[in-house]
């Protein structure tokens, strides 16, 4: 047993020992023994099944109008004249084709999103400390089986049913099964029975809210109390984000608007004397062809891909709408120790009152510490242990942790056997510490500590006593120095219009030196007892020019944070203790650190760092506004080309011209053009300028500053078919046939222009256009597909012929001034933006 082991050596020993159980815990082949009988620490995920994920395709409203279009089209003809002509059937079977296509293709999507989160579950599983053949080792929860010895601390979530075999000031927060709010005291006793709610057990998905426990498991998985009612927690489904509500939102209404022009197309066709049966099967054909009901799928896998590529940059995505979130954070609320700094503790200085007992202070500081080596336990422990074996000095075992360390009373007391004597260790802030000691040398005690933190040491006190006086024992001075790439993504930040507060629990001197250190610029440090005095709107004004705060509690987070909230700011803030979690899930987006984090913490936050570093917070702006504007790219593409359709219909209509494209036609426009460009568009690198440009506006909206560009290319794509359409007819003197295809052909052509154009900001010219490969390689295909149902014995089912070569290079001349006319419409966005230097 390690000599800091906390709490009640003997008592444990005599616990496990009536229990028969060895103290050094399970070796390996217990421990796979034991797993074929339980199996795996986890409850049953309730996956979707394949055939139930494929048949949802066709739960959607425009899939039942093409189906009931395809009944009416074989049903019509018999009340017309009694007969089924070939082509009423070719429509039928072509409308059924698109919607099996369709569904294939969402169904695909839909196993790739799937499988993401998957991916994201088994990332962010939570882990355990076990000890096992007599070592203590991080593991994943899953890997827990009964007769494993788990270690539990405050801020941990329990992941198993056990009894408590050690404890500490242990308390538990049970409310998860009992909805009971107020912790439970938990007790190591010999006369512990396993019933439910038995003082001397802990409970799966309970929490440790204080104290320190040694855990033997008793059940896991579906055996553990909320196993047996797994039913009723189970998770049903990914709740919607936001984003993809307001797109629903949108496609409805845009739906509304779409299905009222459709049916005026069909009043103004039997006007004009065309055939009932040709309008209706058009109107429909237009309805489901302009509303873009795949959106929420592209919505969907926009946030799934922008999910893996986060965790090759060390940021786990708990909640999808986050990312949506992360492309209007105004201010970063950081913690200094591991975010701002390396959290790479060392040992500096020693400053004793009388020279020589340096080695005194390290046994103190080296014994009242929970932290085991090589890297379990908090890094200034850490560090504490790794100098004082590095000067060979013992440690001392924990007798009892009469006072646990919380970050709201910055100290803790420990009780030791030395000499035959119970002897009391404190560790913490000096201003604390100093509190206990002789009031004569408090002012001396503080007045060094204000000097070496003004050095930006980190300072511990320590102090050591035989009742409630205690002797001051001597400062230890530690660096923690900042992390090397900080200064550049804290300039990355602020040209991104992302302002950084660091917040900090060390003193107000140390935090000012990392401060001045880093780069953050404040005209003062304020502390959490200056914080609790100011009112809300003292704090606000001090916020506009003040950027440190030190010696912050958990709850001072909340009070500024709402600051910030109240005077319009989307705030990212960090946190990785057990009295954070209420900030992390106040917050816009709750950033929890995942080495130092507890599980509460992480179960409260949106995202959680791997590395808990602060650049990867600015990282993962960077890839929440590149996630963004790549939905808005897919789904303004969309609405340009489908809105581009009805007005072709509509025009030729009104001009009193044969219909330019056929509803088949529309069909085929939107599966060839609709589906791969779309996706490529969401896999875009993101522009150059992403992270010089200010966090974009929370109501701005998807489509904000677009309408103009809109109709735009509306107009345009009117202009490239219906041109192409008449001179095919009057000049060319083609026939209606061979006049449609090349209509067909060069609006495919100018939609995937379109595609081109809008995957970039930077008009091609300006030399710092994109090359998106997986975009060329959708058009191309798109392209070929088209190609070959023009060569195809298809072709006579789609109603069109092969083209020439000089049909050919008359669609791609019309089509070029086209793009160039998109492409020189975004140099006034340009001008008024400010191009990328």
């Amino acid at each position: 047993m390690a000599s800091s082991e906390c709490g009640i050596a003997l008592g444990r020993l005599t616990v496990l020992t009536q229990l028969s159980v060895n103290e050094n815990g399970l070796n390996e082949s217990e421990v796979n023994e034991k797993r074929k009988i339980s199996g795996w620490n986890e409850l049953i995920e309730r996956r979707t099944s394949f055939l139930k994920l494929f048949f949802k395709q066709f739960q959607d409203v425009m899939i039942y109008i093409l189906l009931i279009a395809a009944l009416i089209s074989l049903l019509l003809p018999f009340f017309e004249s009694g007969a089924l002509a070939r082509e009423d059937l070719v429509n039928a079977t072509v409308i059924v084709a698109v919607i099996l296509a369709n569904a294939v293709f969402g169904f695909t999507q839909e196993i790739r999103a799937e499988n993401a989160i998957a991916l994201l579950r088994k990332l962010t599983a939570p882990q355990a400390k076990v000890r096992r053949e007599g070592k203590i080792k991080i593991i994943p929860s899953r890997d827990i089986v009964p007769g494993d010895l788990v270690l539990v601390e405050a801020g941990d979530r329990m992941s198993a049913d056990g009894r408590v075999v050690a404890s500490s000031s242990l308390e538990a927060d049970e409310a998860s099964l009992t909805g009971e709010s107020i912790p439970v005291a938990k007790i190591a006793d010999l006369n512990t029975k396993s019933e439910f709610g038995s003082p001397g057990m802990l409970y799966a998905g309970t929490l440790i809210t204080r104290g320190y426990g040694e855990v033997l498991v008793t059940a896991t998985g579906l055996e553990t109390e909320i196993g047996k009612i797994s039913s009723m927690v189970s998770e049903l489904e990914t709740p919607a984000t936001p984003l993809q509500i307001q797109l629903k939102k949108a496609g409805k209404t845009i739906g509304m608007v779409v299905l009222f022009l459709c049916g005026l197309i069909f009043v103004l066709g039997l006007f004009r004397g065309l055939p009932a049966s040709d309008m209706f099967f058009t109107a429909v054909t237009l309805a489901v062809a302009a509303v873009p009901e795949g959106l929420p799928a592209i919505v969907t896998i926009c946030l799934a891909l922008g999910v893996q590529r986060m965790i090759k940059k060390n940021a786990l995505i708990r909640r999808m709408d986050a990312i949506e979130t992360l492309g209007n954070v105004t201010v970063i609320c950081a913690d200094k120790t591991g975010t701002i700094t390396e959290n790479k503790m060392q040992v500096k200085k020693i400053w004793v009152l009388e020279r020589g007992n340096e080695n005194r202070a390290l046994v103190v500081a080296a014994s009242c510490n929970r932290a085991e080596l090589p890297d379990i336990g908090d890094p200034t422990e850490i560090a504490l242990i790794e100098e004082a074996e590095a000067k060979k000095i013992g440690r001392l075992p924990i007798h009892d942790e009469e006072v646990p360390f919380t970050s709201e009373a910055k100290y803790m007391v420990t009780v030791h056997d030395r000499d035959g004597k119970k002897i009391r260790f404190m560790k913490g802030a000096p201003e604390v510490v100093a509190g206990f000691t002789e009031p004569e040398l408090k002012l001396k005690i503080l007045a060094e500590a204000e000097s070496l933190s003004m050095q930006g040491f980190r300072v511990i006190a320590v102090a050591e006593g035989f009742n409630e006086k205690m002797s001051f024992g001597g400062l230890i001075a530690l660096m923690d120095s900042p992390r090397k790439d900080l200064q550049i993504s804290l300039r990355k930040a602020e040209f991104a219009g992302i302002r950084t507060i660091m917040i900090t629990g060390d003193h107000p001197a140390t935090a000012l030196a990392v401060a001045s250190a880093v780069g953050i610029r404040t005209d003062r440090v304020i502390t959490g007892a200056e914080l609790e005095k100011m009112s809300v709107d003292d704090l606000q004004a001090a916020l506009k020019t003040s950027s440190v705060f030190a010696r912050v509690k958990p709850v001072h987070k909340v009070k500024i944070l709402k600051a910030l909230q109240e005077t319009g700011e989307i705030v990212a803030m960090t946190g990785d203790g057990v009295n954070d979690a209420p900030a992390l899930k106040s917050a816009h987006v709750g950033v929890a650190m995942g080495r130092s984090g507890t599980d509460i913490a992480r179960g409260s936050a949106a995202m959680i760092l791997t590395d808990d570093n602060y650049s990867t917070i600015v990282e993962a702006v960077a890839e929440g506004r590149k996630i963004y504007d790549n939905i808005k790219k897919s789904v303004q593409f969309l609405f340009r080309s489908n809105m581009g359709e009805i007005a072709i219909i509509a025009v030729s209509i009104l001009a009193g011209m044969p219909i330019a494209l056929l509803p088949l036609h529309i069909l085929w426009i939107n599966l060839v053009t609709d589906s791969l460009p779309a996706l490529a568009l969401a896999n875009e690198e993101g522009e150059r300028d992403i992270m010089l440009r200010t966090p974009r506006r929370r109501d701005g909206g998807i489509f904000g500053g677009q309408w103009p560009i809109l109709f735009l290319t509306v107009v345009i794509n009117v202009c490239v078919t219906i041109g192409i359409f008449v001179y095919s007819m009057n000049i060319l003197d083609a026939g209606l046939e061979t006049a449609r295809t090349m209509a067909l052909t060069a609006t495919i052509v100018f939609q995937l222009s379109v595609a081109y154009s809008i995957h970039s900001n930077q008009p091609v010219l300006t030399g710092l256009f994109r090359t998106n490969i997986m975009l060329v390689a959708a058009i191309m295909i798109s392209l070929l597909l088209h190609l070959g149902l023009l060569l195809s014995p298809l072709s006579g089912l789609f109603n069109v012929t092969p083209l020439s070569l000089k049909h050919w290079i008359l669609i791609f001349a019309v089509n070029i001034p086209a793009f160039l006319i998109l492409e020189a419409a975004k140099i006034p966005a340009i001008s008024k933006r400010g191009c990328p230097g």
